[in-house]
C-alpha cells in the first residue's frame, strides 16, 4: 500500500468548513518548501526520563545521550526513524504527535528500536506513482495518481510489487491492508528492484499519498458488473497462521465463531468486504478493520496489543460516497470540534486540534478512527449516526488523534488508477 504528503490539500478542506472559533485552527503544510522540524525523543515509555531535541537529521541518537528511546513527541515534521545507525534497517513515518511507547510508530513487530532520524521532505502537490509486477519496471502495472489506497486488492492488483517508479510526490507502502505491517517510503526516483527499498519480499498491499494514505479511481470493468448496495461479502477465516489449517467461509454476520465451529483464529483472507471484528462475542470489544486481501497472522490486523482474539464478524455497509464528520473535544457534542469532509487526516495534531475526542457526528460516509497518529493503535468504527459520549463508540478514553474514510473502491472513483496489463 502507498502514501502521499497533501497535507496541503487536506488543510484547505478542513478550512472552507471553518467560522466558529471553537472550529480548528488551521495549520500549515507540513514538510515543504520553508518547513520546520522538531522532534524529542525520550529514553523512556510515556515521555519519561532522560531527553534530547532535534531539528535535523541524527545518524546515532545514542551519541547525544540516549542508550535507548522508548517514546516520541512530533512537534513538527514528518519524520522518518530507522532501527539501525546510519539510516539503515527497518522505517518509522513519524508525523506531528505523540508517540507514548514504540508500538505506537510501528506495528511490524519485528523491531522496537529507533537509532536514527530524519526529516522527510515533502514538497510536491502533484503524486504520481507506478507499481510493476516484475524487477526493471516490467509486468503488469498499477498508476496511482493523487490519492491513497488502504487495499491494493481492492483495485483488482493482486500481483507482487517488485519495482516502484515514484515520478511525483513522497509515498509510504505497507505490508498489508489498512496501513499495517512494514513500512517503505518511497522518494521521488527509481526503485528497480524491492531490496532498492530494503523490503524482504516483493510484497505491498497498501499505499498512502500524504504523510501517507491513498484511496484510487477503480477502473477495472470487471468489477463494475455489480451496483452499490448488492455486493457480496466474503471473507475466508483459518485456525493457523499463514491460511494453514482448517478454513471457514463467511458471507453474513456472525456473532460467535465458536458457535459457528471455530475454535480460533490464526489468518484471515477478505474476499470482497470490508468487514469489522470483535474481540467479543455480539459484536462487542476491541475492533478491527478488515478491507480485501491477506491478513496471515494477528499483528497483520491489529497493534494495539491487547487483545489477539476475535470472537464476532459483520460486514459493513459502505454505500455512500460522500463523507463528513464531526468529532467534538465534550461529550453531547459541546467544546472545541474539528470538521472532515472528504478527506483523511493521518494527525489531528498537524491541523492544530490536540484536544480529546468525547463525542462524534457522521453526517455521512463510514469512517474509522485510531487512537494514534499514522492510522495506529485501536480503532474505532463510526458509521451515520450520533454518538454522545466515548464509550459509545468503545474507546476506554477519549483519545483520537487520526481518522480516515472506509470506501468500496468499486464506487468511490476518485483520482486515476490504471492497471495495465
Amino acid at each position: 500500500m502507498v502514501f502521499k504528503e497533501v497535507e496541503e490539500q487536506r488543510t484547505r478542506r478542513m478550512s472552507e468548513q471553518q467560522s466558529a472559533p471553537e472550529q480548528l485552527a488551521t495549520g500549515k503544510s507540513q514538510g515543504g518548501a520553508g518547513a520546520t522540524y522538531k522532534v524529542v525523543l525520550f529514553e523512556f515509555e510515556n515521555f519519561q526520563g532522560s531527553k534530547a531535541e532535534f531539528s535535523t537529521e541524527c545518524k546515532d541518537v545514542t551519541e547525544k545521550g540516549l542508550e535507548k528511546v522508548g517514546s516520541v513527541i512530533v512537534e513538527s515534521g514528518p519524520w522518518l526513524g530507522y532501527d539501525r545507525h546510519g539510516f539503515t534497517g527497518e522505517q518509522f513515518i513519524l508525523e506531528k504527535g505523540e508517540y507514548p511507547r514504540w508500538d505506537t510508530w510501528t506495528n511490524s513487530q519485528n523491531s522496537y528500536s529507533l537509532f536514527s532520524l530524519r526529516p522527510l521532505k515533502v514538497d510536491s502537490a502533484d503524486h504520481k506513482l507506478h507499481l510493476y509486477e516484475s524487477p526493471g519496471f516490467t509486468g503488469r502495472k498499477m498508476e496511482i495518481v493523487d490519492d491513497d489506497v488502504p487495499s491494493l486488492w481492492g483495485h483488482g492488483f493482486q500481483d507482487r510489487v517488485a519495482s516502484v517508479k515514484a515520478l511525483n510526490g513522497t509515498w509510504v507502502g505497507y505490508l498489508y491492508p489498512g496501513y499495517r505491517g512494514r513500512q517503505f517510503v518511497f522518494e521521488r526516483g527509481d526503485f528497480k528492484h524491492w531490496n532498492d527499498w530494503e523490503a524482504p519480499a516483493p510484497q505491498i498491499h497498501f499505499l498512502l499519498a500524504d504523510p501517507f494514505t491513498m484511496a484510487t479511481d477503480h477502473q477495472n470493468p470487471a468489477s463494475k458488473q455489480q451496483q452499490p448496495g448488492t455486493s457480496a461479502f466474503k471473507l475466508v477465516i483459518y485456525e493457523q497462521e499463514n491460511f494453514q489449517g482448517r478454513c471457514h467461509e463467511l458471507t453474513g454476520p456472525c456473532n460467535n465463531l465458536q458457535e459457528a465451529g471455530v475454535e480460533k483464529v490464526g489468518s484471515i483472507l477478505v474476499l470482497c468486504g470490508p468487514w469489522v471484528g470483535y474481540e467479543q462475542g455480539n459484536c462487542k470489544g476491541e475492533q478491527y478493520v478488515f478491507e480485501k486481501g491477506e491478513y496471515p497472522r494477528w499483528d497483520s490486523w491489529t497493534n494495539s496489543r491487547r487483545s489477539d482474539t476475535l470472537v464476532a464478524f459483520r460486514p459493513i455497509k459502505v454505500d455512500s460516497q460522500e463523507h463528513k464528520i464531526v468529532l467534538y473535544e465534550n461529550p453531547s457534542f459541546a467544546g472545541k470540534k474539528i470538521e472532515i469532509i472528504d478527506d483523511d487526516v493521518p494527525s489531528f495534531h498537524a491541523h492544530g486540534y490536540q484536544e480529546k475526542v468525547s463525542s462524534v457526528r457522521v453526517q455521512s460516509g463510514t469512517w474509522v478512527g485510531y487512537q494514534y497518529p499514522g492510522y495506529r493503535g485501536y480503532q474505532f468504527l463510526f458509521e451515520k449516526g450520533e454518538y454522545k459520549d466515548s464509550t459509545e463508540f468503545g474507546a476506554q478514553i477519549p483519545q483520537i488523534q487520526s481518522v480516515r474514510r472506509i470506501r468500496d473502491m468499486q464506487w468511490h472513483q476518485r483520482g486515476a488508477f490504471h492497471p495495465v496489463n
